[in-house]
């Protein structure tokens, strides 16, 4: 990515804030609007990475500031919202990417890891509408940007909570569209098999990310770049009559029958 934020880009005089946004995808989202004129707002449990990535962007010319919320929670949801509010005095954009969650097929898994991973997977999105959309309106509307995946459309095995949070966004993406339009729209990205430090974190060995690359006709593992391309398109007027509904970027993933 470049250097220096973009006083005239395509998303020049913005405000965005995005959740989990101190890694992976998030991150690269968060330097891309700042290089495209948005003012950002860094979300994240993760205090020290959220700062690093705001302190980035400020050096490379953006705006940025660090705002610490667990997502799964009403309170810091709203405190999240006001703090963009008063730092940027508006709020148009909102990415909702931030995702925790435990794998286990549901006679194994345990209700606090099914309520964790619906409580950041999907509560969280219905709680950033909440209390996001009547601010986005006071400043004339605006776009939130949902990362869904490849998992909400095809099943995966004992990813259960994971799958469902994932799918019940696509849902909870089309609602919010047809209640709040025309001037929020709201849109879902879905990630395929995109490299980020989560692969370093659940140890995924070099002969498994291989093979997630050789399935996909790109033939390569996505970028966290590639998702924040399309999180920026979604988010800026060029999709301005793109709502309600998907952009799934995933190398070819799901065009393979085999």
């Amino acid at each position: 990515m470049g250097k220096n934020a973009n006083p005239a880009g395509r998303l020049a005089g913005k405000a965005a804030l995005i959740t989990g946004g101190a890694s992976g995808i998030g991150e690269a989202t968060c330097r891309l609007l700042a290089r495209e004129g948005a003012r950002v707002a860094v979300a994240d449990v993760d205090e020290k990475g959220g700062e690093q990535v705001a302190a980035r962007i400020r050096r490379e010319g953006g705006q940025a500031v660090f705002i610490k919320a667990d997502v799964g929670k009403a309170a810091q949801v709203k405190r999240m919202i006001e703090g963009t509010a008063k730092a940027f005095g508006r709020l148009d954009i909102i990415h909702n990417n931030a995702i925790w969650f435990r794998h286990g097929a549901a006679v194994e898994l345990e209700e606090k890891d099914w309520d964790g991973t619906l409580d950041v997977g999907l509560k969280s999105i219905y709680l950033a509408a909440k209390y996001g959309i009547p601010v986005m309106r006071r400043s004339g509307g605006g776009a939130i940007i949902n990362t869904a995946s490849v998992h909400s459309l095809v099943g995966f095995a004992t990813s259960t909570a994971y799958d469902a949070a994932k799918a019940g966004i696509l849902g909870l993406t089309r609602v919010l569209a047809i209640d709040y339009g025309p001037d929020i729209r709201v849109n879902a990205v879905l990630p395929g098999a995109i490299l980020t430090p989560l692969w370093d974190n659940l140890k995924v060995p070099p002969k498994v990310r291989r093979q997630y690359a050789r399935m996909v006709p790109a033939k390569r593992m996505g970028r966290p770049e590639d998702i924040a391309y399309a999180v920026l398109y979604l988010a800026s007027d060029e999709s301005s009559f793109v709502t309600g509904t998907t952009l799934v970027v995933d190398g070819g993933m799901l065009a393979r029958t085999d």
